[in-house]
C-alpha cells in the first residue's frame, strides 16, 4: 500500500509540473478567464488543488488544516512554491508511514459530521480530488492551444521504468 500512496503522489507532481509549464504561456489574463470547462478559471482551480493538498495533509498527521483561500494564489509563482513546500512535507511524511500507520483510522471532520476512515483511504481520496482537478486544468489549458498532453498515470508509470 505504501508503495502505490507513493507512486499515487508523485504522479501528481509530474501532472502538476507539466500543467503549470503550459500555464506558464497563458496570459494573466486568460489563468482568470472563465471557461466552459471547470468549475472556476485555471487560476483559482490551482489554488483550489493545492489548499486541498494543505488541508489533506494536515488531517493525515491529525492536526488543524490551515486555514487557506483561493485568493491566496495570487499567481503561478505563489501556486509552485506553496506546492514545493508541500510535497517536501508529503514525502518525508510518506516516509515515515508503515503498514500499520496506513491501515490506522483517522478522524475526518466534515460539515455533516466525523467519519472514522483507514489513513490510507483518505489519502486515496486526496489523490482522487487532485485528479478530477488536473483534468478541468487541462481542459481549459487544452481551449488555449497549451495542451499539457497525455496526463495518465500509465504514461507516467511507464516514464519511471525507463529511467
Amino acid at each position: 500500500m505504501k508503495e502505490l500512496m507513493t507512486s499515487l503522489y508523485e504522479y501528481g507532481e509530474w501532472a502538476n509540473a507539466r500543467l503549470l509549464a503550459k500555464a506558464a504561456l497563458a496570459t494573466p489574463a486568460q489563468l482568470a478567464q472563465r471557461f466552459s470547462k471547470g468549475a472556476e478559471p485555471i487560476l483559482p482551480t490551482f489554488g483550489h488543488l493545492v489548499g486541498a493538498d494543505m488541508r489533506w495533509l494536515a488531517r493525515w498527521t491529525e492536526e488543524t488544516p490551515p486555514t487557506v483561500a483561493v485568493a491566496d494564489f495570487t499567481s503561478l509563482d505563489v501556486v509552485r512554491r506553496r506546492w514545493d513546500d508541500l510535497y517536501a512535507a508529503r514525502r518525508a511524511y510518506l516516509a515515515r508511514l508503515d503498514e500499520g500507520a496506513l491501515q490506522a483510522t483517522i478522524r475526518w471532520v466534515r460539515e455533516d459530521g466525523a467519519v472514522d476512515l483507514p489513513r490510507w483511504q483518505a489519502m486515496l481520496q486526496c489523490a482522487n480530488h487532485g485528479t478530477q482537478h488536473r483534468a478541468e486544468i487541462a481542459a481549459m489549458l487544452s481551449d488555449l492551444g497549451h495542451s499539457p498532453g497525455d496526463l495518465d498515470y500509465a504514461i507516467f508509470c511507464v516514464g519511471r521504468m525507463r529511467r
